[in-house]
């Protein structure tokens, strides 16, 4: 490619990208449909994870280049990555704990088909500009040190067509070659194509957006993956390259608004460089990045846009000569080894209320200080946090026991997060005090910083402190999950908070 040609269709995705993501920052996370129209946009300038994760790879690109493999991206994720929310905070637990990528992943990952990897594609897909399936190959890497499943595939799609695009600047072509490069079998796939169906049934836009917000919108999770590049690909296709219709389309969707316009935003400027973006905007970002500080701090990381750019195409001039003629090979989803260190274990006492007296039960344990005998058989061994508790479906209520101990002598108490949640109503008891009481019925997301279907909130407890915690949960139907967490304000998850009867 001409060099000029192709730095400014660089610097276009990078710019898409803040420009984007600043427009759809506000309505992060939004349950509903929006009305957004141009005159009614307020930019959000802060720091932007959708794109600043992506600075982190630099520097294993320019240390390892091709030889880069998942191990090595866990590695970084170590050396520079120390605090994050929902998969990012799973996969640096499972990190510390030493389960290397890709089972960092997939270890008791309840966000695995989150959004966090499919916002990190732009860097792959620039740097291996033109070999859809290099940059798709990378992006696997990368997602796999934090997802697994339809949260590779939709980091894949997206690195594959971004880097088609750059090189034909046909945005349905790329996005349709995109597709063929992920499982058919994948979750990602069937709801994409259904995306390209209605598109090439001539459904029209409005008809096409009310089956969307019917069948997908309604996901418990707002960052889940495969929703939101179904919004994604539906504006690209329907926007046909107009800027403003696009991000408008997309954040229009609610839900994760800023990855989606963001993705939507760099997608945009990798097809057509900056002569896509409206010019009253050209100065809407500034060309100094908002960066937190655990990136601005890496040593030689670019501060500015040009910056970025700059090392972007030196990459690319680097890398792309000495790539393989073989295309790399599609991602395989990891498979789980039986020598993997076993990281969490809670023994539930679990009753029916219907088959004993519960106040005398919770007597007994607080005076012996421990489960009564005649009720071992009813004890339950959990290994993750998350636990599936479907057999006790159709119970009027059901009851979880457990005596807490607190063994970490490293967490300030004032810096305690306690979280419960469930897919039913449920309440926790802390011995006698009423701690929470919470009836919504929604589905069970267990993230500190936007439970749902519980809640999170600060907890003092103190090192050696014993109690008896007792989770009550309301006419569970099938399937039914429950989950007690303990992590602090950083929204890191804790051990020592041990839970055993």
């Amino acid at each position: 490619m001409d060099k000029p040609f192709f730095a400014d269709k660089v610097r276009g995705a990078w710019f898409g990208k803040c420009l984007a993501g600043a427009i759809g920052m506000p309505f992060e996370g939004v349950p509903f449909s929006l009305e957004l129209k141009e005159e009614n946009l307020r930019l959000a300038n802060v720091p932007n994870d959708d794109l600043e994760l992506q600075l982190v790879w630099l520097e294993a690109l320019e240390k390892h280049g091709l030889t880069l493999n998942c191990r090595d991206m866990g590695n970084i994720w170590r050396k520079r990555i120390f605090h994050g929310c929902d998969e990012y905070s799973i996969a640096i637990y499972n990190l510390a704990h030493g389960i290397d990528a890709p089972a960092s992943g997939y270890v008791n990952n309840y966000f695995a088909d989150g959004m966090g990897a499919t916002i990190r594609s732009e860097i792959w897909a620039l740097v291996f500009a033109g070999r859809p399936d290099a940059a798709a190959h990378f992006a696997s890497l990368d997602a796999q040190v934090d997802h697994w499943g339809d949260g590779v595939w939709c980091e894949v799609f997206m690195a594959a067509s971004e880097a088609a695009v750059c090189v034909n600047s046909d945005i349905e072509k790329s996005l349709r070659s995109a597709l063929t490069m992920v499982d058919k079998h994948s979750r990602t796939y069937r709801t994409l194509s259904k995306i390209f169906e209605m598109y090439d049934a001539g459904m029209d836009d409005e008809s096409a957006r009310c089956r969307i917000m019917l069948e997908l919108q309604p996901h418990p999770n707002f960052t889940d993956c495969v929703m939101n590049t179904a919004f994604i690909v539906n504006a690209l296709l329907r926007g046909k390259g107009d800027f403003m219709k696009t991000i408008l389309d997309v954040v229009n969707f609610g839900r994760d608004t800023d990855c989606t316009a963001a993705s939507a935003g760099a997608f945009l400027g990798a097809a057509k460089g900056m002569k896509v973006f409206p010019e009253k905007y050209l100065h809407a970002v500034t060309d100094e990045m908002v960066l937190s500080d655990f990136v601005s701090s890496i040593p030689d990381v670019p501060l500015t846009i040009t910056a970025l750019t700059e090392k972007t195409v030196q990459l690319h001039e680097r890398l792309a000569g000495e790539l393989p003629e073989t295309p790399y090979p599609a991602y395989i989803p990891y498979a789980p080894q039986a020598d993997l260190p076993e990281l969490y274990t809670a023994k539930w006492l679990i009753l029916n209320d219907e088959e004993v007296d519960i106040n005398a039960v919770k007597e007994e344990i607080s005076a012996h200080g421990g489960c009564p005998e005649n009720l071992r058989d009813h004890v339950r061994i959990f290994h993750s946090p998350y636990l599936n508790l479907s057999e006790y479906a159709g119970c009027k209520r059901v009851h979880l026991l457990s005596i807490l101990t607190v063994n970490n002598d490293s967490c300030d108490p004032d810096d305690l997060v306690f979280m419960a949640t469930a897919d039913v109503g449920l309440r926790v008891h802390l011995d006698e005090r009423r701690i929470l009481n919470n009836h919504s019925r929604h589905k069970m997301l267990p993230a500190f910083h936007r439970v749902q279907g519980g809640a999170a909130f600060s907890l003092p407890l103190k090192y050696g402190e014993k109690h008896l915690l007792h989770v009550e949960l309301f006419h569970p139907a099938n399937p039914v999950n429950a989950c007690v967490m303990f992590g602090n304000t950083a929204n890191d998850i804790l051990d020592g908070y041990d839970l055993n009867i």
